[in-house]
């Protein structure tokens, strides 16, 4: 087994499946990643770190810059980062490279598998029409698929090995073998009938996320208006067991996936002359979510009478108990 990309998604991976495959390999473009790596200094949960060390331990990980060294593998999984650039535009070099790389070393018979996550149509157009022109025909002489990946960073709440994940391959045949594999992290795998619809999938779940979010900071703005806790409104509305899936307001989105994803599939429209006005909304929202705290942390200060100008402000989350949403 080769995992090509060991950042937050590769190396979870990597770990998980120790015990479930006697080598894997692990290829980074970064020597200095490995060498963090082999420290024990990268970003895990305890559990996921307890892992490695015993992957490390055992030999069962191998570590390496070289990207031949897929050639090895009977599976390859590629999980490297798709951000976007300062204009939002999605930048697939690093994917692209991999993508390029394992086509290159693909050896007949093996099963290659896609998780990052991309516009629809990546997994056709970076491996299997490259995998085409190099004479191996996928579903016959070669296995193609994607699996979006569902990793959580640093949440020991959810395990990868109880949350389901969906699977899209290029033929049936692929489907099949790529379950087998991802039946290895994972209790529960969902087929569909195609990598696009699986890529496509991927894209939704983080697009309703973003929308939920933006929804939930414009809600606590006319809170604000109105005079009312959005907090205390947001528990209040989640009481209700069905037809809800409230999220409290912040300050804006972090991590990779909610800034950047949505970007992929209006990219992707745009190019295509296809309007998306309420995704488009919702991610030009967040863009500006950080400017609208800023503005509100000052109209607090000036009603309390304090000076805003050369002031330091403490942003911190603000406890509350859990609920439906």
């Amino acid at each position: 087994m080769a995992i090509v990309g060991l950042g937050y998604v590769g190396l979870p991976t990597a770990v998980e499946l120790h015990g479930k495959s006697p080598r894997i390999i692990g290829i980074d473009v970064s020597p200095q990643r490995l060498l963090n790596i082999s420290a024990r200094g990268a970003d895990l949960t305890e559990a996921d770190q307890e892992r490695l060390a015993a992957a490390l331990a055992d030999g069962s990980l191998e570590l390496t810059t070289d990207p031949t060294a897929s050639a090895a593998a009977e599976t390859v999984i590629i999980c490297v980062p798709t951000p976007v650039d300062t204009n939002q535009t999605p930048n697939l070099a690093a994917l692209r490279a991999a993508c390029a790389a394992v086509v290159q070393n693909a050896v007949p018979g093996q099963m290659i598998i896609l998780t990052s996550t991309s516009y629809v149509g990546t997994t056709r157009d970076l491996l299997t029409e490259p995998l085409r022109q190099r004479g191996l025909a996928v579903g016959t002489d070669i296995n193609v698929a994607f699996s979006p990946e569902r990793i959580d960073p640093g949440n020991a709440q959810h395990l990868q090995s109880e949350t389901p994940r969906v699977v899209g391959g290029a033929t049936e045949a692929c489907t099949g073998r790529a379950a087998e594999v991802i039946g290895r992290l994972t209790d529960s795998v969902y087929l569909v009938s195609s990598p696009d619809a699986a890529e496509a999938t991927k894209l939704y779940e983080n697009i309703f996320r973003a929308v939920s979010l933006a929804l939930a900071n414009e809600f606590a703005d006319a809170c604000g208006t109105l005079g009312l806790d959005p907090i205390e409104v947001t528990l209040a509305a989640g009481t209700k067991p069905y037809g809800f899936l409230g999220v409290f307001p912040g300050p804006g989105v972090g991590g990779h996936c909610i800034p950047c994803d949505p970007h992929y599939l209006l990219w992707q429209l745009n190019a295509r002359d296809h309007a998306s006005p309420l995704i488009e909304q919702a991610m030009k929202s967040i863009e500006l979510r950080p400017e609208r705290v800023v503005e509100r942390a000052a109209e607090v200060m000036t009603a309390a009478g304090r000076q805003v100008a050369g002031a330091r402000v403490i942003v911190s989350p603000r406890p509350c108990p859990s609920s439906r949403g």
